[in-house]
């Protein structure tokens, strides 16, 4: 089993187990952080309902479901009730309705007619295919101008809808990030004579094919376009144009005929011999492994979300907090799916644990939290408007916004797991795709050494990729009320000789001393990556030893799983860099820890920002910058905690059980064993290291219920020697049964809670 998939499915069977027993005792609801205040805290939507339609393409063409429409639905589901739950917009509840279009043009219209029909209607969320938004605006086109409804769509061709005003894109435009930044690592990679192969009548590949000739001119040697019939391509036309490639010899191909169809322009370009350094429009990951490797040049792809062996922190932190099955949409069989009748399809391991992290099911997920951050942002801009408002002018308001608040170097909607800005120019987001690439012979993808992000004054400014790896020696002293933790590790890195020091680097989350105002953290040089007889040409490596900060989660405390990581970012904005770590099979996972057990290590990326105002012409400001975390997920050990806390409590339970079967008449000697059990139980309490937490932990809970268990002890022995109980036979053999046979059951019930809880720590 993967790494993280282990780690997950213990998460989730303790996770299930504490639940259900926080149940049955009743001390969920009332311990459990946020519930008692929920209700004082959500602001009641009483006004009217506003709707917002998204639109859904679901598939019955392929195997397995690729998990998209499933993730939508869920996440935005639950976007629109933490909305609702904050009070709506200004009072109104959202009603969120999902259109399926089932990737039928005629329906996708029919869908968004019916929308503008709704008077409730405040914006419109989806749309990504260019050929069905194409037919949309050439038939309705008018009708989606007349109703100036907020369109959120998912398109990257954003002249499309450059005549309709209230149309937005959360795509990076083809033309304004897509192409200069494909134009530009030519440029810089010194590609002068550059091939294409695209597809005649797809909107998508027709725009980047004419956008190449217009910016090339004579360097582009080879520009074919292919038909399709019944979807497919008409291999005798890509034989030739093989031919022809090879005999051109072009520095780099450009192909763009879609994702399924890539690999078999690889194959018929392997059988004429032709093999330039290729640059894909689609996925390099969703080649089939024998034919990517098999390719005896570069493979490069543009990047948006998934980027090679990173994973989003935001996404990494949200999904491994939760149980893995909440986060698997991908892979349920299409019955329908015409490949099964015709033998194409094969049947996956149904006993497999649930892989949230696996590439096509992150890429579910990240559709999923895009179209939930559409939502909240439509909302976030609504909520602004003018108190009575009425829905037309909320919709205009919602248009202004994303115009200008929301306008690419002036602000940002901060999202699930993106920030959201938009290029008023092009009402396009404004998002830097990566360059991603398969060296030759590596048979694994990373990002390319060149990278770029674009300046406040639209030009390109090229970014570094430096190649690091940290390999952790240990993790000691750990604080959960400092919040913070020491480590020592090595730091080797690789930037292909561009000058990328130490010095440039600033380790975000270390320790910020402020007497000195300097980061509490040593660095030893090990290599400079110059020639000598004991380490590696080219790399450096470095010792680094400080102290670093971490957020401790302590509601499973002792059963819990921390993270602790090294947070890497550039120390000055005019020296960017972005990380690329090596695969994860390949990292030494080998860590020496005081007092904890490693479960799992991850690397995850973020956008971080900087935002100002200008506080003489009050122009506000947003400066972007990535920064790398490095992340060991631990278990905290228990066996001290078993022998200081669970051992005793169990003694001071047993004790006080067995008072029971002390006569009656020896009432005094009784309740002083029971009452001395339970102030024993409370000076235990006391007396253990006081934890800054901002919830009940799980300890806290096993103590409450000492307190309960033995509290129910005295409560019965003093009803049975209460006189009015002891003329009641009945009640009196009930007290005695429960005092028997009830608070045993009791004691086992929590002994199997604390032993299932503990399974995540094991």
């Amino acid at each position: 089993m993967p790494q993280h998939a282990a780690f997950l499915t213990a998460r989730v069977r303790g996770a299930r187990v504490l639940a259900a027993l926080a149940g049955a005792f009743a001390l969920g609801c009332s311990l459990l952080p946020g519930v008692a205040n929920a209700g004082s805290e959500a602001q009641a939507a009483s006004k009217q309902p506003l709707t917002v339609s998204v639109l859904v393409s679901s598939r019955q063409d392929v195997c397995h479901d690729p998990g998209d429409v499933g993730a939508i639905r869920k996440l935005v589901g639950e976007a629109r009730e933490q909305i609702n739950l904050r009070g709506g917009i200004a009072g109104h509840p959202v009603e969120v309705e999902f259109l399926d279009d089932k990737r039928d043009k005629a329906l996708t219209a029919s869908n968004i007619k019916s929308v503008l029909k709704n008077e409730s209607a405040l914006a419109l969320i989806g749309l990504s295919n260019s050929n069905n938004a194409k037919h949309v605006f050439e038939t309705i086109g008018n009708d989606i101008k007349a109703a100036a409804i907020p369109f959120m769509s998912d398109l990257s061709i954003n002249s499309l809808f450059a005549e309709y005003p209230t149309v937005f894109t959360t795509r990076a435009s083809q033309d304004d990030e897509r192409l200069p930044v494909m134009l530009e690592f030519l440029k810089q990679s010194k590609a002068e004579r550059i091939a294409f192969f695209g597809l005649a009548d797809q909107v998508f590949s027709t725009s980047l094919g004419d956008g190449l000739k217009a910016a090339l001119g004579e360097k582009l040697v080879a520009d074919r376009r292919f038909a399709l019939a019944e979807d497919k391509l008409n291999p005798d036309h890509v034989k030739l144009a093989s031919e022809e490639v090879k005999q051109l010899n072009p520095d780099m191909l450009v192909v763009s005929v879609g994702s399924s169809r890539t690999a078999e322009v690889m194959k018929l370009l392997t059988e004429a011999s032709a093999a330039p350094p290729l640059f894909l429009t689609g996925r390099i990951d969703s080649l089939p492994p024998e034919v990517a490797k098999a390719w005896p040049n570069h493979i490069y792809q543009l990047a948006w979300d998934r980027l090679p062996d990173i994973y989003n922190d935001r996404m990494l932190r949200r999904v491994t907090a939760s149980p893995p099955a909440d986060w698997v949409f991908e892979g349920a069989k299409i019955a329908a799916a015409p490949g099964w009748a015709k033998g194409e399809c094969k049947e996956r391991d149904g006993d497999a644990d649930p892989e949230p992290l696996s590439s096509a099911n992150m890429r579910a997920i990240a559709l999923g939290t895009q179209y939930a951050d559409m939502l909240g942002l439509i909302a976030a801009a609504a909520s602004s408007a003018p108190p009575n408002s009425s829905v037309k002018e909320r919709r205009a308001h919602v248009v202004d916004q994303l115009r200008t608040t929301y306008a690419a170097g002036r602000g940002i909607y901060q999202g699930a797991f993106e920030n959201w800005s938009f290029r008023p120019s092009s009402r396009a987001a404004s998002r830097n795709p990566f360059i991603v690439r398969q060296p030759r012979g590596l048979g694994r993808t990373q990002l390319a050494s060149l990278q770029f992000v674009r300046l406040k004054n639209d030009n390109l400014r090229v970014v570094r990729t430096l190649y690091l790896d940290i390999d952790m020696i240990r993790i000691f002293r750990v604080d959960d009320n400092e919040k913070s933790f020491f480590a020592e590790f090595h730091l080797s890195m690789n930037d292909g000789g561009k000058g990328v020091a130490i010095d440039q680097i600033e380790f975000a989350n270390a320790f910020l001393d402020p007497r000195t105002n300097d980061r509490r953290v040593t660095v030893r040089t090990l290599s400079t990556g110059e020639s000598n007889a004991a380490y590696p040409d080219g790399i450096s490596i470095y010792h680094v030893a400080g102290q670093f900060m971490f957020e401790p989660t302590l509601g499973d405390y002792p059963f819990d799983t921390q993270r602790f990581t090294i947070d890497i970012r550039p120390k000055q904005g005019d020296a960017p860099f972005i990380v690329q770590p090596p695969p994860m099979e390949m990292r030494d996972r080998a860590v020496l820890t005081d007092g904890w057990d490693a479960r799992a290590q991850f690397v995850g990326y973020d956008e971080d920002f900087v935002q100002t105002l200008d506080a003489r012409t009050h122009e506000s400001s947003v400066i972007p910058f990535y920064k790398a975390s490095f992340s060991w997920l631990m278990n905290r050990e228990t066996t001290d905690y078993y022998l200081r806390v669970v051992v005793p409590l169990g003694f001071i339970l047993i004790v006080a059980y067995l008072s029971i079967f002390i006569p009656l008449s020896h009432f005094e000697a009784i309740v002083t064993i029971q009452v001395t059990a339970l102030l024993s139980a409370v000076a235990l309490y006391l007396s253990l290291p006081k934890l800054d937490a901002d919830t009940t932990t799980l300890s806290d809970r096993l103590f409450l219920f000492n307190y309960l268990a033995v509290s129910l002890m005295i409560g019965i022995s003093i009803l049975r020697m209460n006189g009015v109980v002891a003329e009641h036979k009945m009640l009196r053999r009930v007290l005695g049964w429960a005092h028997v046979a009830l608070i045993p059951l009791l004691v086992l019930a929590m002994a199997y809670y604390v032993h299932k809880a503990s399974l995540v720590a094991m």
